[in-house]
């Protein structure tokens, strides 16, 4: 073990471990983490023959847990039925160091822990316990106990993070998916489109040459050159049906709630990037009638693209949201300071694989979905003037037609 560290050190090896919450991006990144606690009660000088790591898992309304040792090559495993004393003390929510003093007592955590236990320092926090345990009944400081504390916040810091960012993995992938089959949809209407003018005049023109007297090798040719394009039809017209997305049933929705959970999914990635997000939203806005999920797809999409944007011109930025009600329609505006939109590009802007940057970095697909979906909704997508980088502004009515309401 090494030297014990005083209070000041303990808060510089805590502020560490937070920095490294804070730059964890990969829900897969656990592990790392974990590790590097484990050092910090080395560094700490914390002595201890164990240690222990309890993550509560709700399952159908009831508690479980899984344990693990904190070692680079340890892994999750059920919680045994001896250790089911660490769900009493996890319901506890506290931070406590214990020091039998009964023989009995010893023996039973000694049975717990599987091994010679004088004493137990252990700390609860939102998900789960972590606990050391002795085989020596050495007293505990105020700083070890403040340590350990803490320790048990960067966990819940931890595993809050890992949440975000599994839900932002989600997000972004549903997003990749509508693109792929928004896109799809609109290239496929195109080209059916096109198809179907050429086979209307060979539907057409094959009918009337079959009224007419021909030849039986030139009728029957004639007729299988329209049957085929019946066919060819037929089949276009399925390949359309397939690339449409089903419809879904649109609800009454919270679009101020809807933008703030967005931005509580992304908070934490651009303050990693050093980009202020400013909120700025009108309160009592009128609910709307919306597919919900498309658009938190579109808010985090404007939301990324000013993000992408400012990295690519400065080390720090900001994004401001404003979000208010005019003239009958919800407004919102994503506004940030990064490299802008110059004036000769902003017609083709929001075109199908429209991009200015590599293509292998950005399909181009992002401002063309969120456009469609904004005119699904009966609103609009457009870009507006300002003193520095680019203003995209979202309209969407608050009163729809009623086929809108309908649908």
């Amino acid at each position: 073990m090494g030297k014990h560290c005083g209070g000041n050190a303990n808060e510089d090896l805590l502020r560490d471990l937070r920095l490294a919450v804070w730059r964890h991006k990969e829900p897969e990144g656990e592990f790392m983490i974990l590790a590097q606690i484990r050092q910090t009660l080395d560094h700490a000088g914390i002595a201890y023959d164990g240690c222990r790591l309890y993550r509560v898992q709700a399952d159908n309304g009831e508690c479980t847990m899984r344990v693990h040792p904190l070692t680079a090559d340890g892994h999750w495993s059920p919680l045994t039925k001896g250790q089911q004393w660490v769900l009493g003390a996890w319901k506890s929510a506290a931070t406590c160091y214990r020091a039998p003093s009964r023989h009995g007592e010893c023996a039973w955590l000694a049975q717990q822990m599987r091994c010679n236990v004088k004493a137990i320092l252990e700390t609860t926090f939102d998900q789960g316990v972590l606990a050391v345990y002795r085989k020596e009944a050495i007293a505990c400081s105020d700083a070890d106990i403040g340590l350990f504390k803490g320790l048990g916040e960067v966990l819940s810091g931890l595993y809050y993070r890992q949440e975000d960012l599994a839900q932002l993995q989600t997000k972004e992938a549903q997003l990749r998916q509508a693109q792929k089959l928004q896109v799809m949809g609109q290239l496929t209407a195109e080209f059916t489109g096109e198809i179907n003018q050429y086979l209307e005049v060979i539907i057409g023109e094959t009918s009337l040459l079959s009224e007419g007297d021909l030849a039986p090798v030139v009728s029957d040719g004639v007729q299988a050159v329209y049957e085929a394009g019946l066919q060819a039809r037929s089949t276009s017209e399925r390949l359309l049906g397939y690339a449409r997305q089903p419809k879904t049933q649109k609800e009454w929705v919270n679009f101020t709630h809807l933008v703030q959970e967005t931005v509580r999914l992304l908070r934490r990635t651009l303050l990693q990037d050093q980009i202020e997000i400013v909120e700025t939203l009108a309160p009592d806005l009128p609910y709307i009638k919306a597919h919900a999920g498309q658009l938190q797809q579109v808010v985090l999409n404007l939301i990324q693209n000013s993000r992408e944007a400012i990295k690519q011109v400065r080390d720090a930025g900001r994004i401001a949201l404003r979000l208010s009600a005019r003239q009958g329609w919800i407004v919102l505006k994503v506004e940030d300071n990064g490299l802008g939109i110059p004036e000769e590009i902003r017609t083709d802007i929001f075109a199908p694989f429209f991009t200015t940057k590599a293509s292998s970095q950005h399909s181009g697909l992002g401002l063309s979905v969120c456009a469609g979906i904004a005119r699904d909704h009966h609103g609009r997508l457009f870009i507006e003037n300002c003193a520095q980088g680019a203003c995209v502004v979202l309209e969407l009515p608050i009163n729809p037609p009623a086929a809108l309401v309908d649908n």
